[in-house]
């Protein structure tokens, strides 16, 4: 997934639009003790719609901040009915909504089918580790850390080895 190096992706009015497969994430990651998914929420606004809190419920996640999460309906009915007709369940569907909003939401996620019709569609939508990339670029994330986290994602699958160097060659 392309980086979006020509732009302030955390600027101050920046808005992340996190899905669940990504919040799970999150949670391995600070039950493995690498990432402490709290900080997020310092470096930029973050979203869910009801339907991922709905499932992040469901799951009981707890790293997710409901206080300080900005809870959304959908964004484009449009869009959402499409990303439905497409097999994406309504958590998918309803973060789907937002890829039209504006340029100052942006979509998390690890799901691939999600990211890939993101893609297709121009909505700006990225991977978590391209968002720890992006904390890294901003000095929000040490140097050390990101090996270990892409590391990690990469012991899990949920990276390319191909990402996983190009990553790493940032450092």
């Amino acid at each position: 997934m392309e980086i979006y190096k020509n732009i302030d992706i955390l600027s101050s009015n920046m808005i992340l639009l996190i899905d669940t497969c990504t919040w799970l994430k999150l949670e391995v990651l600070k039950e493995d003790n690498l990432f402490e998914p709290s900080k997020i929420y310092d470096w930029a606004e973050i979203a869910v719609t009801h339907q991922v809190l709905k499932e992040l419920e469901y799951y009981k996640c707890k790293s997710i901040i409901k206080e300080k999460t900005k809870i959304n309906p959908i964004e484009n009915r449009q869009i959402y009915n499409k990303s439905l007709r497409l097999n994406f369940d309504e958590a998918d569907a309803s973060i789907l909504s937002f890829g039209r909003k504006s340029k100052n939401h942006i979509i998390v996620s690890e799901d691939g089918a999600l990211l890939e019709y993101a893609r297709i569609n121009n909505f700006r939508a990225i991977q978590l580790i391209d968002l720890f990339r992006i904390f890294f670029q901003k000095d929000k994330i040490k140097s050390r850390e990101l090996y270990h986290l892409v590391n990690n994602l990469r012991k899990r699958k949920n990276i390319t080895e191909k990402k996983k160097r190009d990553i790493l060659k940032i450092r």
